[in-house]
């Protein structure tokens, strides 16, 4: 059965682009550096931060640092205003999932919980089911079993797209290769559907439900996965936000220590730390390195090595010769107290992730709304624990006009 928890309010999202307007210098300076960014020294947050003990600043990471600072002693009086105001404008109804079905081929257990989740909110009433970004398909497969319709799956990989075809065929379910734009057709009871799309896609998607007036089932991911540098609004109440601040909206707590990818809360502190020794390592050879810029070109999983294990590549991609040993002892040492600083300071960037992940989500809701039709619903589709990513913006189909 098929469930509305509240509807979309424009307040909402007025509220939450208030918060970060509020804030703006927060927002749009990261914390890359051991220095206390200007916004921090200037509220006089930097003492309290620095005096977080790691317990806590893990507990921030991992249970959201909002309630976490609430219950410290000592919180600036500012600092607590803007975690209140965070958690108030990021209050989103919860649905409960529905059981989880055994018989997801390949799919992970916290898979299946999303898929079982979104196939009992999933709007009935419509003709066929768009699936964006269907990867393997097991989505695709599910709703178009759950509502007796064909189901059309598009993913832009042609490899995982011989995947999908090649799990339990079925005639009623199709797999194509396909980047997703203006040309696609999209029918007024069309279901338009994406877990976990990135970024563009994600407003793809809502652009072709919006024009054609079909049914969506969203829950978006990676919002900084988008062609320009620029991420423009898609609703009137919306507002322009820069790609390199994008990523904070997908930062999360680390449920139970453990990320929607399955990395350890500690894994995960350990990579970042590692980035900034490379960083510091490179730019005792003397090079100028914007963060971010040190992993390029190098795969993720090398970094589970640790220092060692990226800096020869990193090296041998600038045609400089490997670092030596006591280099990269004296980088190593100066990273773990720099990023003993970037980790507390960055607990108080981390409050406006939330309302950020929420001005993208309620910006695309505010344009279907705008749209006319059925109204949008924004809901949290499933526990953190099971993906952090986790808001659904879902409509119904449109009423005939």
């Amino acid at each position: 059965m098929s469930r509305q928890v509240g509807l979309f309010a424009p307040e909402q999202l007025r509220r939450v682009i208030a918060l970060l307007d509020a804030r703006a210098d927060i927002l749009e300076v990261r914390v890359t550096g051991p220095a206390a960014p200007a916004w921090c020294r200037e509220r006089g947050w930097t003492p309290f931060l620095l005096g977080l003990d790691d317990a806590t600043v893990d507990a921030c990471e991992a249970d959201g640092a909002a309630r976490v600072l609430l219950r410290q002693e000592g919180l600036p009086a500012s600092l607590r205003e803007l975690a209140i105001e965070a958690l108030s404008a990021s209050e989103i109804p919860s649905v409960s999932g529905a059981e989880e079905e055994a018989a997801l081929l390949s799919a992970s257990p916290r898979k299946r919980d999303q898929i079982a989740a979104l196939a009992a909110l999933a709007p009935r009433g419509a003709g066929r089911i768009l699936d964006f970004g269907s990867g393997r398909g097991h989505l695709t497969r599910r709703l178009a079993k759950t509502l007796g319709v064909p189901a059309v799956g598009f993913e832009r990989r042609p490899e995982v797209v011989a995947a999908a075809r090649a799990i339990a065929p079925d005639p009623e379910v199709t797999f194509e290769s396909q980047e997703i734009g203006a040309s696609l057709d999209v029918r007024p009871d069309d279901l338009l559907v994406g877990l976990h799309a990135c970024g563009g896609l994600g407003d793809a998607l809502i652009r072709c439900a919006a024009s054609a007036g079909a049914a969506v089932l969203l829950v978006p991911c990676c919002p900084q996965k988008i062609s320009g540098e620029v991420r423009a609004p898609l609703s009137r109440d919306g507002r322009p936000l820069a790609r390199e601040l994008l990523g904070l909206a997908n930062l999360a707590a680390a449920a139970a220590g453990v990320s929607a990818a399955g990395v350890s809360a500690v894994d995960g502190n350990e990579r970042r730390r590692t980035r900034v020794a490379l960083r510091l390592l490179l730019q005792d050879a003397g090079l100028t390195i914007a963060p971010g810029a040190e992993a390029r070109g190098i795969n993720r999983r090398r970094f589970r090595e640790g220092l060692a294990g990226v800096a020869g590549p990193a090296f041998e991609r600038r045609g400089l010769p490997a670092p030596s040993a006591s280099a990269m002892r004296r980088a190593d040492a100066k990273a773990t107290e720099d990023y003993r600083r970037i980790r507390r300071f960055s607990v108080a960037r981390a409050l406006l992730a939330r309302p950020l992940e929420l001005a993208i989500v309620l910006d695309r809701a505010a344009a279907l709304a705008e749209a006319g039709g059925a109204q949008p619903t924004v809901v949290e589709a499933f526990p953190s624990a099971v993906s952090p990513r986790n808001l659904l913006v879902r409509r119904s189909r449109q009423d005939p006009r």
